[in-house]
């Protein structure tokens, strides 16, 4: 059946994006690290106090992932021993917001360099990214939890609604931070991108109406995606296929290119600020591009004018439906028909990256202690999502940093992060997260990302 085939394919698509490698977006205490050269992602217009530093594969490895309003806690009802009794449908979905946010992203960086010369430094990094971000409103949680009853009259629909898009690619930057003076630095970063594969949401939505009179029910929906698919996909004998096996050089496709912006000014010896626009830019998808359109359908009876209208069924049929099988797979397969996804071939479309802005202050207490209070903001497909943060990183030994946040973002005010590294000859060895909290109750954060990686630094 279509509806079946897009049911794998769209699990295929989601499957592709929960194990691909990206940068991880929210703030994380790399950011703040003063000797990880990794906070260069974040303002490229740092001034890193080593001759030149180098990663290869285990550089950098993150995993973000955000759940603000999705908590495991309003899901059950609990024993005495606190173990999940009951599924409580109705308290998760009164728990929800009307529109919840879901993110998910993670860095594997594959090779990195940084050399200076002279007042300047010149980085450049080669990895692959991913970004990821979808919205459901309450509308569905709401309709499985009371049923349709909890919504009759044509002023009281039960509204379903989902946005989600998936964006892997390559990025290969080269950057140049220029020290203009003892007070002011600069910072650029152009990346040439390659994209690997797409799935861009222009609607998935349906509306179901309940008469308050005869209780028929119409229902309404509209679901309209793009995507850009490793390999081209094509119906044939009633199945999707693929066009071969992949080639290595299908990986250089789908062209993009991106920028990172920064500047950082030292008001004294105490006192600076760094503004940054990071991830300005776009991609070109035209290679194996897809479209999926899906409507009512004219299958018969319970069509009515666009809309999918069910009146009730007579004791005969609701009968045959339970006690017949033959009828009741013809039942299924017809009622099937009406909810058919179509797929066809898709022009080339562009998107934009999740641009990053911020605005950090930093106060140096002492050459080794630093405390900073930043506010950043990400343009997302879903909306636009803001964070505040206040930071404190300390150097000890010359051998130990250490770093402590507090993040706030909308509907997640419990993201206390911490961050070590550790100097073991020229070998620069981190851990950081940026909600510790997470680790103790995982299923009940608001959030959490992890980073961890190696990098081998040269001293001035």
């Amino acid at each position: 059946m279509k509806m079946r085939r897009m049911n794998k394919t769209m699990l295929g698509l989601a499957l592709m994006a929960s194990f691909a490698v990206a940068q991880a977006q929210e703030v994380s205490p790399v950011d703040f690290m003063r000797y990880n050269p990794y906070q260069m992602k974040a303002n490229p217009a740092t001034d890193l106090p080593y001759e030149s530093a180098m990663s290869l594969l285990v550089g950098n490895f993150a995993l973000d992932i955000q759940t603000p309003t999705f908590r495991y806690d309003n899901l059950f009802d609990f024993d005495a021993e606190g173990r999940p009794a009951t599924i409580n449908l109705r308290q998760f979905a009164n728990s929800l917001k009307e529109s919840n946010y879901f993110g998910l992203n993670a860095d594997v960086d594959l090779f990195t360099l940084y050399r200076r010369i002279n007042k300047s430094m010149i980085t450049i990094n080669y990895g692959v990214k991913v970004q990821t971000d979808a919205m459901i409103n309450d509308g569905l949680f709401q309709l499985l939890a009371c049923g349709n009853s909890a919504f009759v009259g044509e002023e009281n629909p039960a509204s379903v609604s989902m946005d989600l898009n998936v964006r892997v690619y390559q990025e290969l930057a080269v950057g140049y931070q220029l020290n203009v003076n003892d007070k002011l630095s600069l910072g650029i970063r152009p990346k040439v991108l390659f994209g690997f594969g797409d799935i861009t949401t222009d609607a998935c939505e349906a509306r179901l109406f309940t008469d308050p009179d005869s209780y028929a029910l119409r229902l309404e929906e509209q679901v309209a995606v793009r995507a850009s698919m490793p390999r081209a996909i094509y119906a044939e004998d009633g199945q999707l296929k693929t066009n071969g096996p992949f080639k290595t050089v299908e990986l250089f496709r789908n062209p993009g290119f991106g920028i990172d912006l920064a500047t950082e000014y030292h008001f004294n010896d105490k006192l600076s600020v760094v503004a940054a626009v990071n991830d300005l830019g776009f991609i070109h998808w035209s290679l194996n591009n897809l479209e999926m359109k899906g409507q009512i359908n004219d299958a018969g009876q319970f069509y009515d004018n666009g809309d999918f209208l069910f009146e009730g069924m007579d004791i005969d049929q609701l009968q045959r439906v339970f006690s017949d099988e033959w009828y009741r797979e013809r039942f299924l397969d017809t009622l099937q028909q009406y909810f058919q996804v179509d797929f066809s071939e898709a022009e080339a479309y562009n998107t934009k990256l999740n641009t990053t802005v911020l605005l950090r202050g930093n106060f140096d207490i002492t050459p080794c202690n630093r405390f900073s209070a930043q506010v950043q903001g990400r343009f997302l497909d879903t909306g636009f999502r803001p964070a505040l943060t206040l930071a404190y990183c300390g150097s000890f030994f010359k051998k130990i940093n250490v770093c402590a946040t507090y993040t706030v973002m909308p509907d997640s005010y419990d993201n206390i992060g911490f961050g070590l590294s550790a100097m073991i000859a020229t070998c620069n060895i981190y851990l950081t997260t940026n909600n510790v909290l997470g680790f103790y109750k995982p299923m009940n954060t608001s959030g959490f990302n992890a980073q961890v990686g190696i990098v081998f630094n040269l001293f001035k």
